[in-house]
C-alpha cells in the first residue's frame, strides 16, 4: 500500500502512531523485562505495571487461518498458480504445516502466550506490591487481556464449548503464573476449565477497568471493547443473559442511543471505489480512531491484505462469486429477489461494497478492511470489538432467552445502517422488517446442501444447546447468523459461528477451463475432529497431547 499517496497529514499522523504502538508492543517492554535476568524484574511502580500491560495484547492474529477454513472461501482452482501451502492447508483442513508466516500457527501460538506472560507478569508485581489501589486500573486490563489471549487459542486449538463435552474435551494450558517458556510439560487441561479461568478472569478484571488510565484508551481494552470481549465470550458460554448484560454495558438500553453508536456505512460511499489504491482508502477509513463504532483497535504482524486477499495477484482461496451467492449477491430478506448483486457486481443495495471483483478468469474478491503501510507489508491493524458485531451478539442472546421482538428491533437498527432503501428494476429494498417477514423468508428458503446447486445461506444448524421447535426461533438465528457473516466478511469471526453451531462447510473447487463450472472438492462435517486445529508441530514436538484425528 502507497499510503503516503492516498492519505492527508492528519491521516498520516495516526499510521505513524500505529506503527509505534505496533513497535511498542513487540519490543517497548523488551528492555524492562530485559533489565534483570530470569525475568526477575523490579517491576515496583504503578507506571512499571502500566508499561509491562501495554505489551499483553498479542502481535499475531488469528484472522487468516480461521477465515480460511470458513465457508466464506472457495478454491478458484489450479489455473491461479499464487497459492502459498498454508492457504492451501487451512482451506482444506488439513495438517498446517511450520512456515515463517506471520498468520502460522506458531507465531500465533507464540506470540498469544507471550501476551499473557506480560499480564502474568504485571499481575505478579501488582501483588507484590501489595495491590496499591492505584494499579487497580492495570490490574484490570492485565486480568482481560489475559482471558482474551486464552479466549483466542481456545477457540482455535480446541473444540467449542459444549456443556455435555468439555470436561473432557482438550484445552490448552491456561497460564496464571509467569513463564520463560512454555513446553510440553503443561497439562492442557479442558475446555470446560479455560472458560471457567476467563470467566473468573472477566469477573475480577471487568469493574477495575478506567479508560482514564490509558492515553490512547482504543488500542486497550476500554470499558465499552472489555464488555464487548464478555458479550462474545458469554454468548459462546452459552449464558445468554450475562452476554445481553454485557452487550447492555457497551450499547446501553435506549435504541435511540445505541443505533446512534453504530456505524454509518452511508459514510463509505465516497470513501471506497473499485480497484487500486481505493481499496487502501476503504482500509484506512474502516479502521478509523475516531469511528465510533470501533471499539478497539488491534496492530497486528499478518499478510492478510498483502498476500491472502489482495488486489496485487489472483488469490487461489477467496471469496469468490460463488460465495457471493450465498452472501451478498444473493436474495436475502432486506433483498427477496436478490437485485443487489446483478449488475456488475456493483451491490447497490448496500452503503459499501468491502470487496472487488476481478475478471473472469481471476474470479476473485478482495477484502478491504485491513490497512498495510509503505515500510513493511506485514503490518496492519484489526478491529476485534464493533457496536454493530456487539449489537448482533446481544439480538443473538435475546433470540435465545425468547425475547424475540426486541431481537428483531436489534436486527433493524443494524440493517437500517447497513442498507440503503432504494429502487432497482422496480424492486425496492427494505432496511427494515418484521418478526413475520423474516420467518417467511427462512420458511421459503431450501436448507443448504453441500452440492453444486444446492448451496443456501439456510444452513443445517445442530449446536450443542437445544433450538425452540415454536417456528420462531430457528428462522431469527438463520438471519442473525447472516447479518454477521456478511458483516464480518474477511475477519474470521464466520468460522466460530460455523463452529458453534456445528454447520457442514463445502469447498468447491472451479474448473480451469469453465470457471462458471465447478466441483465440491472437499467436505467437512458437522462434528468433525478438524474443526480443532492441530496444534503446532513445536508444541507437539515439545511433548503437548496433540488433538485427536
Amino acid at each position: 500500500v502507497y499510503v503516503s499517496n492516498i492519505l492527508n497529514t492528519k491521516e498520516m499522523k495516526k499510521i505513524y502512531i500505529l506503527i509505534g504502538i505496533t513497535t511498542l508492543s513487540l519490543t517497548g517492554c523488551n528492555s524492562l523485562l530485559d533489565e534483570l535476568p530470569d525475568n526477575q524484574v523490579r517491576i515496583d511502580t504503578p507506571e512499571k505495571v502500566r508499561r509491562v500491560v501495554t505489551n499483553a495484547y498479542p502481535t499475531a492474529s488469528t484472522a487468516v487461518i480461521s477465515e480460511l477454513s470458513s465457508d466464506n472461501i472457495a478454491d478458484i482452482g489450479t489455473i491461479i498458480t499464487y497459492a502459498n501451502y498454508l492457504s492451501e492447508e487451512a482451506s482444506y483442513w488439513q495438517r498446517i504445516q511450520e512456515y515463517s508466516d506471520s498468520d502460522g500457527l506458531q507465531n500465533i501460538w507464540t506470540s498469544h502466550y507471550k501476551a499473557i506472560n506480560h499480564a502474568n507478569t504485571a499481575l505478579e508485581a501488582i501483588e507484590k506490591m501489595g495491590n496499591p489501589e492505584s494499579t487497580n486500573a492495570s490490574k484490570g486490563e492485565a486480568l482481560v487481556a489475559r482471558a482474551y489471549a486464552h479466549f483466542s487459542l481456545v477457540n482455535l486449538f480446541c473444540k467449542p464449548y459444549n456443556p455435555t463435552t468439555s470436561a473432557s474435551d482438550l484445552g490448552i494450558p491456561y497460564m496464571l503464573a509467569s513463564e520463560t517458556e512454555l513446553d510440553g510439560r503443561y497439562s492442557r487441561g479442558t475446555v470446560a476449565q479455560v472458560y471457567a479461568q476467563i470467566d473468573a478472569d472477566l469477573t475480577a478484571g471487568l469493574p477495575l477497568i478506567n479508560d482514564s488510565n490509558y492515553e490512547m484508551p482504543k488500542y486497550h481494552f476500554n470499558k465499552k471493547a472489555a464488555y464487548a470481549f464478555a458479550a462474545r465470550f458469554y454468548l459462546y458460554y452459552q449464558q445468554w443473559q450475562k452476554a445481553l448484560d454485557a452487550a447492555n454495558v457497551v450499547l446501553t438500553t435506549n435504541n435511540t442511543t445505541t443505533k446512534n453508536m453504530l456505524r454509518n456505512w452511508k459514510d463509505f460511499r465516497d470513501a471506497t471505489k473499485t480497484g487500486g489504491t481505493d481499496i487502501e482508502k476503504f482500509a484506512i477509513y474502516y479502521t478509523r480512531e475516531d469511528e465510533t463504532a470501533n471499539l478497539m483497535l488491534h496492530p497486528v504482524y499478518s499478510l492478510i491484505s498483502s498476500s491472502y486477499f489482495s488486489t496485487s495477484n489472483a488469490r487461489r482461496f477467496i471469496h469468490n462469486h460463488r460465495i457471493a451467492g450465498e452472501t451478498l449477491a444473493t436474495a436475502n430478506p432486506w433483498d427477496k429477489q436478490g437485485n443487489s448483486g446483478k449488475a456488475n457486481y456493483g451491490y447497490e443495495f448496500y452503503w459499501f461494497t468491502p470487496f472487488d471483483v476481478f475478471d473472469n478468469r481471476r474470479d476473485a474478491v478482495v477484502y478491504g478492511k485491513f490497512p498495510t503501510f509503505k515500510d513493511s507489508s506485514t503490518r496492519t491493524i484489526m478491529i476485534p470489538f464493533t457496536t454493530d458485531e456487539t449489537l448482533l451478539v446481544r439480538a443473538e442472546a435475546k433470540i435465545l432467552l425468547g425475547q424475540y421482538d426486541s431481537a428483531v428491533t436489534d436486527l433493524n437498527m443494524f440493517t437500517s445502517k447497513f442498507i440503503q432503501q432504494t429502487t432497482i428494476n422496480g424492486y425496492t429494498s427494505s432496511n427494515t422488517l418484521t418478526k413475520d417477514e423474516i420467518i417467511d423468508f427462512y420458511n421459503g428458503i431450501a436448507y443448504s446442501e453441500s452440492t453444486i446447486n444446492g448451496a443456501t445461506q439456510k444452513k443445517h444448524l445442530n449446536p450443542s444447546f437445544t433450538i425452540s421447535s415454536d417456528g420462531v426461533q430457528e428462522p431469527l438465528l438463520h438471519y442473525v447468523l447472516q447479518c454477521r457473516r456478511v458483516l464480518t466478511l474477511g475477519e474470521g469471526l464466520r468460522w466460530q459461528d460455523v463452529r458453534r453451531y456445528n454447520i457442514e462447510v463445502a469447498r468447491y473447487q472451479s474448473d480451469n477451463s469453465n470457471r462458471n463450472d465447478a466441483t465440491v472438492k472437499a467436505i467437512l462435517p458437522a462434528n468433525d475432529l478438524r474443526r480443532a486445529i492441530q496444534l503446532p508441530d513445536a508444541v507437539i514436538g515439545k511433548g503437548m497431547q496433540e488433538n485427536p484425528r
